[in-house]
């Protein structure tokens, strides 16, 4: 179970990054447009540190 909630947590962070994007691309003014921008880098490193993790745990089975 521990391993489906690395996957759920990637996928709604990618949903969260989409709408991070939306949010910036239709924003009315800079900060809007820039808080799209940060969520959507934010949710990007977490998806490559979610990844960089779950390889440093397969590296340390073997």
């Amino acid at each position: 179970m521990k391993a489906f909630s690395y996957w759920i947590n990637s996928i709604l962070a990618g949903i969260m990054a989409f709408v991070g994007l939306l949010a910036s691309s239709r924003a009315a003014d800079d900060a809007f447009a820039i808080g799209g921008l940060i969520v959507f880098l934010g949710c990007v490193l977490f998806i490559f540190a979610s990844i960089g993790r779950y390889f440093d745990r397969m590296g340390s089975a073997h």
